[in-house]
């Protein structure tokens, strides 16, 4: 049997690890035991520099370290790590047959997360988002059939999303949308089903921190009009 190799690519903060969880709970699915960036044997490798696109790493070395932690005899081999969005192309050419699913969330929520976690000011966190939204896109255009899903939709609507992952791809035969998973959140880790934390996120940002952030995010109307979260533009 081969398997297929199913990739979250997704910005930080974004959601990515309930999204995780729940493809875990496919009978279909082998999952790494920790973002594949993580695993001991690679985390100096792949840790130094990740989110530059010319750093290169040892392909051969990852292969070899991921495969020894997955289950071959699953239909579905699963591994995240956030830095992949700007190495998309990397995967293609080392692992085949591939699927990539796509995660994005709404530019304030990420930016809220950037500010308490990293320290960053307002503008340079909304500066970040757009330039993850441009790897995104980029991946949305270059990848061959790729699935989009927004935080928004997974976390208010998990079972009509994870029918959408279904239909895309049928390997995985099911997915249980009401699983309690478990992730950090802005009120600390927990285990627990699928909730939006985006109002808490963003009730600590600030009308002057909104104005901040809507202004960066309108110097790039053209690809805000692609996702969802256009309604920011003013004009």
């Amino acid at each position: 049997m081969r398997s297929k190799y199913l990739f979250v690519l997704s910005p930080p903060y974004s959601g990515s690890t309930v999204l995780w969880r729940i493809l875990q709970t496919s009978p279909q699915v082998s999952a790494l035991p920790d973002e594949g960036q993580k695993l001991p044997e690679l985390r100096e490798m792949m840790r130094s520099n990740p989110w530059n696109p010319d750093t290169r790493f040892d392909w051969g070395r990852i292969s070899e370290v991921w495969h020894r932690h997955w289950d071959l005899q699953k239909s579905v081999l699963l591994e995240k790590s956030p830095p992949h969005l700007c190495r998309s192309a990397e995967l293609v050419r080392h692992f085949s047959p591939a699927c990539f699913l796509l995660l994005l969330r709404d530019p304030l929520a990420i930016c809220e997360a950037l500010k308490r976690r990293n320290g960053m000011d307002w503008k340079s966190a909304a500066q970040r988002w757009l330039n993850w939204l441009e790897l995104h896109q980029q991946c949305q255009k270059e990848l061959s059939n790729p699935l989009t899903v927004y935080y928004e939709d997974f976390v208010s609507q998990p079972e009509d999303c994870c029918q959408r992952i279904l239909g895309w791809l049928p390997t995985l035969q099911h997915l249980d949308a009401r699983a309690d998973v478990e992730a950090h959140a802005i009120d600390g880790t927990h285990k627990r089903p699928l909730k939006n934390m985006n109002p808490q996120k963003m009730a600590r940002v600030d009308a002057l921190a909104r104005s901040e952030i809507i202004a960066e995010l309108n110097k790039h109307p053209e690809a805000m009009r692609q996702t969802p979260y256009a309604h920011y533009l003013t004009n």
